[in-house]
């Protein structure tokens, strides 16, 4: 894993431990983040709609979407939005090939591969042989991008990853894994994300209470730091799209939060309380189509024309809908939806959706 480059790190604060953690202001975390090297990838700003149809369906809060999914390169996502930060320290210390391992429909193996062609680096996507490995959604745009991948065995693809790193290592090129390198600049990307969310809501007169989204790790340690930093109060409501011990998650994106803020140089009261995450919306398994996950995705596909994916945002968007119906938001507030992308891997699910 790579260590955070040189010249990189904002000044760290050493006042006394004891004083208490002071919030600044947006033109200065601005300031602080355009000391990083940054990629120029996405189509910023993306769109704040608010989802007019699906509020009065639910006869609950007012809903807004934030169209993530509509970053531009490779049909979006907010890896493109993240890989701004992240793959810039791979291109600033000269890497070469950028490397991916998840399942055969990944959203960041397709995502890798876009910004690879882009930038004229090579991509190596080792994902693998399971369910949904057909030549089509994610998968046929990895190929289309110029890829190489590899589909192992499930059981065999950790070990195959390690040794395709090995071998471009050995043959004189610098493998730069997109998952595990430079990892915390992710998060570092929804810090600024936030203040772009932040100036949005205040031109179209949005005060949310809340915002929710599929939470694997970064996009949501980067909203609660950006947040923290501003004191701005609102919750994050991760749901998360694999099978986990809520604490545990909360305790890693801790960990994720103190690592981004002290890249910023930023002071921050942080708690493991400060990250509120989901697992009760995974279904069996992650990447399988749950019936709560289905009728969010066909809801928001009748009511709004706004598609959603099988295994990430089908699933945020259920959890959302639970605690709407739940009671556990007034019809007087307002909440926002952060679509993060994923929609290629529709045209690999027919089947497990119903047609």
């Amino acid at each position: 894993m790579m260590g955070l480059p040189g010249g990189c790190l904002m000044i760290v604060l050493k006042a006394n431990k004891k004083r208490k953690a002071m919030t600044i202001s947006r033109e200065e975390l601005k300031e602080r983040l355009a000391q990083l090297p940054r990629l120029q990838l996405a189509s910023l700003p993306t769109p704040l709609e608010e989802l007019k149809r699906l509020s009065a369906h639910l006869a609950g809060p007012q809903i807004w979407v934030k169209r993530d999914d509509l970053t531009g390169l490779a049909f979006g996502g907010n890896k493109i939005r993240e890989f701004e930060y992240q793959i810039a320290q791979a291109v600033e210390q000269g890497y070469d090939v950028l490397v991916h391992s998840a399942a055969a429909q990944s959203n960041q193996s397709r995502q890798t591969a876009a910004v690879a062609a882009k930038l004229g680096l090579s991509a190596v996507v080792v994902g693998r042989d399971d369910a949904h490995a057909q030549t089509q959604g994610n998968l046929l745009l990895t190929h289309l991008f110029g890829a190489e991948v590899d589909l192992p065995a499930p059981e065999e693809q950790a070990q195959a990853v390690a040794a395709k790193m090995a071998a471009l290592t050995a043959a004189g090129h610098r493998p730069f894994h997109t998952s595990s390198d430079a990892r915390i600049f992710r998060s570092v990307a929804y810090v600024d994300g936030a203040l772009e969310l932040l100036a949005q809501c205040e031109e179209q007169g949005v005060a949310p209470a809340a915002i929710y989204l599929c939470s694997g790790a970064h996009t949501h340690v980067g909203l609660v730091v950006a947040f923290k930093a501003l004191g701005v109060d609102m919750r994050v409501v991760g749901i998360s799209p694999s099978p986990r011990d809520d604490r545990e998650a909360a305790e890693g994106h801790l960990a994720l939060a103190r690592e981004c803020a002290a890249v910023l140089g930023l002071d921050l009261s942080l708690k493991v309380e400060d990250f509120e995450s989901y697992a009760a919306f995974v279904g069996p398994d992650y990447g399988v189509v749950t019936p709560e996950g289905r009728e969010a995705l066909h809801l928001l596909a009748q009511q709004e024309g706004l598609l959603l994916d099988p295994s990430y945002t089908s699933k945020a968007m259920a959890g959302l809908l639970a605690h709407v119906r739940a009671g556990w938001w007034r019809s007087e507030q307002s909440l926002i939806f952060l679509h993060t992308g994923g929609t290629p891997a529709l045209f690999a699910y027919a089947k497990d959706l119903g047609y």
